[in-house]
């Protein structure tokens, strides 16, 4: 998977080049805290990705609905770091506490000025986040089938991607990422998706959350 490929390829870079080792900055000992902190939410995106799709593909609509609701996490970090690559070096070395103060959800909703609707993860929360009757339709046997679980892997997979993408070539490896997704076909099939999905058509998120 591109997730899982491209975090894999950062995390080598980020291990062995950059001043951080040899400033004494890094308590980890890594070249570059920032790019590894991008490349440890890059391949924890590709699990959660990878493992929706595996729930899907087994009819557990409910699992998948709850790594779905992850993966939102791993967009609005993956923003934070394309906005600033200094926060991908401080989300790294952050402690729990301080991930409390300034990492959940809603405070890089309120950071982000409305590029993430709060209504949107709340709706993930229902559904899959947390047990709640909502999420009934999502059960063997109910209502709702895989189709709209489907789209959201690839909505918010694509937008995570978008800025992983963008926070790379600010770390300078967006080529390593590019080439990533030109090998696996990645480009063609988010296009694709694009204009054949009539989800995307129907439900399709302001433009401005693609612009980068």
């Amino acid at each position: 998977m591109v997730f899982r490929e491209a975090g894999h390829q950062l995390w080598v870079y980020g291990h062995l080049i950059g001043g951080d080792r040899v400033a004494g900055d890094s308590p980890f000992d890594f070249g570059s805290d920032g790019l590894v902190g991008l490349s440890t939410v890059t391949q924890i995106g590709g699990e959660l990705l990878s493992g929706a799709n595996a729930l899907l593909d087994q009819d557990n609509s409910y699992g998948a609905a709850a790594l779905i609701r992850q993966m939102v996490e791993v967009e609005y970090l993956a923003w934070a770091f394309a906005e600033d690559p200094d926060e991908a070096t401080t989300w790294l070395r952050s402690q729990r506490d301080e991930r409390l103060k300034m990492w959940q959800p809603r405070h890089l909703r309120e950071r982000s000025q409305g590029r993430f609707r709060g209504s949107d993860y709340r709706h993930h929360c229902e559904f899959g986040g947390h047990p709640t009757p909502t999420g009934m339709v999502l059960l063997p046997c109910h209502a709702r089938g895989p189709a709209v679980e489907r789209y959201e892997i690839a909505l918010h997979g694509t937008s995570a991607w978008e800025y992983v993408s963008v926070a790379a070539e600010r770390f300078g490896y967006g080529e390593q990422v590019r080439s990533v997704a030109e090998a696996t076909g990645l480009t063609e099939a988010i296009g694709a998706w694009r204009e054949d999905d009539r989800l995307w058509h129907i439900r399709k998120p302001d433009t401005e959350r693609f612009d980068r």
